[in-house]
């Protein structure tokens, strides 16, 4: 197994080939100039004996937090944990939480991560976290569980399958309900004279989108903010599948989406308004979902992905979701041991909360 610090040292061609825009050479640019003053990037890879790329995961070691970006005491309800375990090799992508890591057969996957593990262990980490791996990714779960890595459910990554040639399409066929809630929402925005616009680049309105981040996260208790007016500009000069949606109003930007594109998905990132809307416009659920769904037909992608969180919002429109779980493995025996136990009772009782939410019910 190599190590290297810069995706530099791999081409746009050999990551495209792994299959997910998340792993792809764009967005992982963006997410290195994001984060790399804070935390330490690494990418696990190896090579074939004609060069080609036989492994690949990236990972990261954070030396500072960063909003949004996954805590292990925040996951198990233990803020202190986060403290008394600080060092975790952190193996997948933020901003977009996804674990995977790729190998060409069962065995040499199994070997790999072993790989991953022992370089942790050698360089002083407490412990190797997978924070979203997804439940259909049997390949990975399957080597991951004989490892001896602990899960738990963690969250569901709500998505919309894309059908027809038309938003109109599109719309007949979703079930009933969540039909007429779209209608309801479009046609609320309809009346509301506020336009929906696709800016090719941001320019501009870096700093609009920047103060309407910092905005959101104030309004959900936040202290820091993950995104700043540089990041919106260092995400459309480096991902060159970005999509920007905006609703611009007779006082400006109302609100936006960003998100990207590749590989048959279509991922909304994040998401932002003024706050000088009302909310009888329907300003997050047109420039949030129903653009990017009008984009996604015509880019002839087959899903849109919303990540997770509200979650009955997005069931009552239809949303379908793919399981998340959480595998770590502590290098520590004990800590590993009461880690598992703990592990063994979130697992239900984080189910148990996502079907609350997702009938819009409080856990």
């Amino acid at each position: 197994m190599q190590v290297s610090e810069s995706v530099a040292d791999f081409s746009e061609t050999e990551l495209n080939g792994l299959g997910d825009c998340l792993f792809g050479k764009p967005f992982l640019s963006f997410v290195e100039e994001e984060h790399r003053d804070r935390a330490r990037v690494l990418y696990f890879y190896d090579r074939a004996a004609d060069g080609s790329l036989s492994a690949f995961a990236p990972a990261y070691v954070y030396r500072q937090h960063i909003p949004l970006t996954f805590r292990i005491g925040d996951f198990t309800g233990d803020p202190a944990m986060t403290d008394r375990m600080p060092s975790h090799l952190i193996v997948g992508v933020p901003i977009r939480l996804r674990s995977r890591v790729y190998a060409v057969g069962s065995v040499a996957l199994r070997g790999f991560i072993e790989e991953i593990t022992d370089w942790a262990a050698a360089h002083g980490l407490d412990a190797v976290v997978l924070p979203f791996v997804l439940g259909s990714d049997e390949p990975l779960r399957g080597a991951l569980e004989p490892a001896g890595f602990a899960s738990s459910f963690y969250e569901g990554d709500f998505y919309l399958p894309v059908a027809g040639n038309d938003i109109d399409e599109f719309l007949s066929s979703l079930p009933r309900g969540p039909r007429k809630r779209f209608r309801n929402d479009m046609n609320h925005f309809l009346r509301s004279g506020i336009e929906l616009t696709r800016p090719e680049k941001v320019g501009d309105l870096a700093a609009v989108m920047a103060d309407q981040h910092r905005a959101l996260m104030d309004k959900y208790q936040r202290p820091e903010v993950e995104f700043t007016e540089e990041s919106f500009r260092r995400f459309d000069r480096l991902v060159t599948s970005a999509m920007w949606c905006g609703a611009e109003s007779a006082d400006g930007l109302a609100g936006y989406s960003m998100g990207f594109h590749g590989h048959g998905i279509l991922n909304v990132l994040r998401y932002g308004n003024s706050g000088l809307s009302q909310d009888d416009a329907r300003v997050y659920i047109n420039v949030g979902y129903v653009e990017p769904v009008r984009i996604a037909i015509e880019l002839g992608v087959e899903r849109v992905h919303f990540g997770k969180s509200a979650h009955h919002f997005k069931v009552l429109r239809g949303c379908l979701y793919e399981e998340g779980l959480v595998y770590a493995r502590f290098l520590n025996r004990e800590t590993h041991d009461e880690v598992s136990r703990l592990f063994a009772r979130l697992d239900p009782a984080n189910r148990q909360r996502f079907a609350a939410l997702s009938r819009g019910e409080q856990p």
